[in-house]
């Protein structure tokens, strides 16, 4: 995703093959909730990763934490 675009409340598709999750900080119930070619929204961006890795709030309302280049935006 342009790292420009990149701002809450867009909407998002994660990819379909996801990436390691080392290196991402949180509790691993958001890394346990990442799913590979679900929907959600942008959140914001976890503090102490530089703004490279950002929370989505699935559908379902799951909460997990994704690399900038693990989703697109989606209309």
């Amino acid at each position: 995703m342009n790292v420009n675009s990149v701002r809450p409340d867009v909407r998002v598709r994660t990819n379909k093959i996801l990436g390691s999750t080392e290196g991402i900080f949180v509790e691993k119930r958001h890394l346990d909730a990442r799913r590979p070619d679900k929907e959600g929204v942008l959140k914001g961006y976890v503090e102490g990763h530089g703004g490279d890795v950002w929370w989505v709030i699935h559908d379902d309302h799951t909460i997990a934490a994704y690399k900038l280049d693990e989703f697109e935006a989606i209309e």
